[in-house]
């Protein structure tokens, strides 16, 4: 699998033959292994006064890590498989009053705010690049909440830092790429979000319906720049006592900051010099989604099964132009998908057991240069079974 044992995202092409140090060499398709860790162990703090001043500013504080930071290397574990740095997740402060919040600092993006409930996809949450857009961003926000009887409207706008995928634009050439800064930042326009929230009472609890919106721009080259956008839809539904519906759907361009279009947002092709073409320059656009359907099995919620499903599909017509290089075939990721069953049961109110099994499947394209647009055929699919036994203590 792609990103790593423990943040599975995609897998390989069954068919990709992986070299071994004897160079021996077997299909990813036909590997198996096994893996133990302590990464997606979550610590964190929130600070608020337990009695405060009526009628006033109340502030509050929220800081999060976890440990899935990088692994320093040395001489004697060269793999650095036991290091495992802390990561900030979560840092921000909150100012609220009436009908009026401010957050400033690191919190999740604005836009597809939701994610799938997993103990075993801590660190890159379940369904990322499979229908899942997630992001935690430095930003400035404002809510809004007004009550409409028993619902309440909320309405997030804000701006946050601009992080594209710079690595999906590896294959420009050293006269476009300046390295020292990302290509978001260089834009010298923050990302712009929003989102509209609604919530009602549904089956004895409160239901949220959400719709929100994303855009953003990078510039690739000195003149050249291209545009980022996203609507999506979140809801979160009780349709039964013991039963909950939750999910995401979403639309968009070149949305590779949220690891949608499965991690590919810019279209990159550069011609032979004796064509006298210049390079294209262009963004895919993706859309996809997840559901999840929550069921307590007994009342006193110690045992939930979770039933999931997503997927997230670029454009084929924008991939076919999706080439780092000059002629050659070249496979590209044209749909990513995940379902996944979890059974979590409770020991305690505070210790619990997870056991998951999800199941990815990947599409992928192989795309033959020609000048004028290549021949794309299917490529290799790749198929990959993950089982996770997750222990974890909350306080």
């Amino acid at each position: 699998m792609e990103a790593g044992h423990d943040t599975p995202v995609w897998p390989l092409p069954n068919s990709t033959l992986i070299t071994f140090f004897d160079n021996t060499r077997e299909q990813a398709g036909r590997l198996h292994d096994i893996s133990f860790t302590a990464r997606q162990s979550v610590f964190g703090a929130q600070l608020r006064l337990t009695s405060p001043s009526q009628g006033q500013w109340q502030d509050s504080a929220v800081v999060e890590f976890d440990l899935a930071g990088t692994r320093p290397m040395d001489s004697i574990q060269p793999q650095g498989r036991v290091f495992n740095e802390p990561r900030l997740r979560l840092a921000y402060l909150s100012l609220e009053k009436g009908m009026f919040r401010i957050v400033a600092g690191q919190d999740r993006a604005i836009v597809a705010p939701l994610d799938p409930a997993s103990f075993s996809h801590v660190a890159v949450p379940m369904a990322a690049a499979a229908g899942n857009l997630w992001a935690r961003l430095p930003q400035v926000r404002l809510d809004l909440q007004s009550k409409v009887g028993p619902a309440s409207v909320t309405i997030q706008v804000g701006v946050l830092r601009p992080v594209f995928g710079e690595g999906e634009a590896s294959g420009i050439p050293s006269a476009f790429d300046l390295s020292f800064e990302g290509y978001g930042e260089r834009s010298t326009h923050p990302f712009y979000q929003t989102r509209i929230a609604a919530e009602f009472p549904l089956s004895g609890s409160r239901a949220t319906v959400g719709v929100s919106a994303h855009h953003g721009r990078e510039r690739l080259t000195a003149t050249r720049t291209l545009d980022s956008g996203v609507v999506a839809l979140d809801y979160t539904l009780p349709v039964h006592s013991r039963f909950t519906l939750r999910g995401e759907a979403f639309a968009g361009n070149n949305v590779v900051p949220f690891q949608g279009g499965v991690l590919q947002g810019v279209i990159l092709r550069i011609y032979p010099a004796v064509s006298g073409l210049p390079p294209v320059l262009g963004t895919i656009a993706a859309g996809g989604g997840w559901s999840e359907l929550r069921t307590s099995i007994t009342k006193d919620n110690r045992n939930v099964l979770n039933f999931g499903v997503g997927t997230d599909d670029p454009r084929d017509r924008d991939l076919r132009f999706r080439l780092t290089g000059a002629f050659g075939p070249d496979p590209i990721r044209s749909k990513n998908s995940v379902a996944w069953v979890s059974m979590v049961h409770g020991f305690t109110d505070n210790t619990s057991v997870a056991l998951e099994w999800s199941n990815y499947q990947l599409r992928t394209l192989v795309i033959t240069d020609t000048i004028l647009g290549g021949t794309v055929t299917r490529g290799p699919s790749g198929r990959g079974n993950v089982f996770n036994v997750a222990f974890a203590y909350q306080f």
